[in-house]
């Protein structure tokens, strides 16, 4: 979470500072960037997919 939280505000403060206010180090930032997606987050991804898909021709209500 602190990782998403570094990635998501990098636009707008240095990462090394983003870093010491969230008590991680810089190198696992970056370790954390360059990991791939596990097949469990790729499926869940999907998943969310179909059912926006499914969803929206029911004026987004459930059924």
């Amino acid at each position: 979470m602190r990782f998403r939280v570094i990635e998501d505000c990098r636009a707008d403060y240095p990462v090394r500072v983003l870093c010491a206010a969230l008590d991680v180090s810089p190198s696992g930032y970056y370790a954390w960037r360059s990991r791939p997606e596990s097949p469990r987050k790729v499926a869940n991804r999907q998943l969310l997919a179909d059912i926006r898909q499914l969803h929206e021709p029911h004026r987004k209500r459930y059924v």
